[in-house]
């Protein structure tokens, strides 16, 4: 009977890897869970797998495999995940280049180097939650499994007032730039996405553009905010208060 659970467990398994995609994240927390990026990526799929390895990869940076079912497009569903931010860390999300190994056949006896997994896939399919320990070996990936995207046409901007973001697009069409694509980064943040270097460079440059800000400076992949912006609601209170 043991036998026959463990082959039937093996080929649900194996089912699941052939209609399953497998994303690769990270820069996410340190003290972050399988259950936290569970939490943070299921809005754009269907999760089945969390991974974190205990080990980091040559740089030191923590990092996952996320495993999707029913992903129509696999290119988008990265450039989604790639928008995700955790408190201050702003996910990095890639294609896998290699999936990671399955689970054998045959149990392997617990030892120094052996691969121990608290849950299964099915447990996944069943109870929704899973979180995984890997012991040795690890496949660790180098930095090229990053996500970068391209900000040579693109500046940030820290506005004085995080009451002017709403009115930006106009303030900006105002003072003669008209295709500027804009993006709210959190705290007092904004990203622009500019069509070209001599635009940017004038719009860098720009005393009317630049009075609305406290700094605007070239964007980059490494940037991380700073800031976190907390809107009250308050009901109640008298007219005049």
């Amino acid at each position: 009977m043991g036998d026959r659970n463990r082959s039937f467990q093996n080929s649900n398994e194996n089912q699941t890897q052939k209609i399953s995609k497998s994303v690769f994240m990270t820069n996410f927390p340190k003290d972050a869970t399988a259950r936290d990026l569970w939490k943070a990526c299921n809005t754009y799929g269907t999760i089945v797998d969390v991974f974190i390895p205990y080990k980091g990869s040559k740089a030191g940076k923590r990092f996952a495999f996320v495993r999707f079912i029913k992903v129509m497009n696999l290119d988008r569903l990265v450039e989604n995940l790639c928008t995700i931010w955790i408190g201050r860390f702003h996910l990095h999300a890639n294609h896998v280049r290699f999936e990671r190994p399955q689970k054998p056949n045959n149990p392997i006896p617990k030892g120094k180097n052996s691969e121990v997994y608290k849950n299964s896939f099915s447990s996944v399919l069943k109870y929704g939650h899973i979180s995984f320990v890997i012991l040795d070996p690890t496949l660790v990936l180098d930095e090229s499994c990053i996500k970068e995207h391209d900000f040579k046409l693109s500046l940030m901007g820290k506005v004085k007032d995080v009451f002017a973001i709403p009115n930006l697009p106009v303030t900006i069409i105002k003072e003669g730039f008209q295709n500027v694509k804009l993006t709210y980064l959190g705290g007092t943040w904004v990203l622009f996405e500019l069509d070209s270097t001599a635009t940017k460079e004038k719009f860098l440059n720009h005393a009317g553009v630049g009075s609305w800000f406290t700094t605007i400076k070239h964007a980059t992949n490494s940037f991380v905010n700073d800031e976190r912006t907390v809107w009250v609601s308050i009901e109640g209170l008298p007219i005049r208060a």
